[in-house]
């Protein structure tokens, strides 16, 4: 009876590793998809600030362009 409640007591505790296993499997799976998808939103603002500079230089660009045409 004894050894019948060890051999239960060592099945639940093997479920609850495997389980706690599993869990920590799925965390570290999302953790990866959390930072890969951090970098590619950094990468896009990155590309977003870029743009922003070039549009900028091409605003001066214009204004300065019209400003010959001013009387």
């Amino acid at each position: 009876a004894i050894s019948e409640q060890m051999t239960a007591s060592s099945q639940e505790i093997a479920a609850s590793m495997e389980q706690a296993v599993a869990i920590s499997e799925e965390t570290s799976a999302t953790a990866q998809e959390v930072s890969a998808s951090t970098e590619q939103q950094l990468a896009s603002l990155e590309e977003v600030s870029a743009s922003s500079v070039e549009l900028s230089r091409t605003a001066q660009e214009l204004n300065g362009a019209i400003s010959r045409f001013r009387v």
